[in-house]
């Protein structure tokens, strides 16, 4: 079955690296150090059925999915994807041996617009958007293995925190600066609203880094998210809780590429 040979060749490699490390000394002096670099990280998530705003009714299951009431299309929600680039930054440090920790911040969004004619003779449209974020800030902790002067690999794993959010609006026309602090002055066609929630992840992963300069490398991990939003948990406005249809699970695959400065 060769879907099978990758996986177990990467634990092989694994163990039979850190069994080396056994007789081998370890040099203080070529591995106390750090780095810093731009990280993007590509989360395999199905945005469409990870935030609650497409989730499926669960007290009337056959009225669909209750993004119906945004006025988007299937076409339209497809274009949202079936992953989410967070650009980030990441650094590293050794601390004791072959410890190393770290910190990763990033933020990745994706938005859909919908224009739907209202009057023809005044040219008048609708604009509906729609926009999801996903804010994340981790620490790390990891075990190093050497394998060359140019050449390691890390296993360990990120733990903190993130946040998501919907953010949803409509137009009709260009809305004033001054009419936005009139409590009174409420126009239906001029609405916005925002959704958030802020919820503990964790991301185990497997990290290989090649250095190709004194002060250059570049370093591949790839790992898997795991974070839960409980439908308890979500912020309407900013303001006041509000309770979601149903669980946000943002379990995902992550592959993270970091191109770092330093030692």
């Amino acid at each position: 079955m060769p879907k099978h040979f990758l996986p177990v060749g990467l634990v092989l490699l694994f163990v039979s690296a850190l069994y080396s490390q056994r007789n081998v000394p370890f040099s203080s002096e070529e591995y106390l150090g750090g780095g810093i670099g731009y990280t993007p990280t590509f989360l395999l998530l199905d945005i469409a059925k990870r935030y609650p705003f497409n989730q499926i009714d669960q007290d009337d299951p056959q009225t669909g999915l209750l993004s119906t009431g945004l006025g988007f299309s299937d076409d339209d929600i497809d274009l949202l994807g079936d992953f989410l680039v967070i650009h980030g930054a990441e650094g590293f440090g050794n601390i004791s041996g072959h410890w190393r920790v770290g910190a990763y911040v990033g933020m990745g969004s994706k938005s859909i617009t919908s224009i739907t004619p209202i009057d023809t003779v005044t040219n008048t449209k609708l604009q509906t958007d729609l926009k999801v974020s996903l804010m994340t800030g981790n620490a790390s902790l990891e075990y190093v293995i050497p394998l060359f002067s140019n050449l390691e690999i890390a296993a360990g794993s990120l733990f903190g925190f993130s946040r998501a959010v919907i953010q949803f609006a409509k137009k009709v026309d260009i809305p004033g600066w001054d009419d936005q602090f009139i409590f009174n002055n409420i126009d239906a066609n001029n609405y916005t609203m925002s959704l958030s929630g802020t919820f503990f992840t964790f991301q185990p992963y497997v990290a290989v880094k090649l250095q190709f300069l004194d002060r250059a490398g570049l370093r591949m991990s790839a790992g898997y998210n795991v974070g839960t939003l409980p439908a308890n948990q979500w912020t309407l406005n900013d303001f006041g809780e509000i309770r979601a249809p149903g669980v946000s699970n943002f379990n995902a695959p992550a592959v993270r590429v970091m191109l770092y400065l330093g030692i």
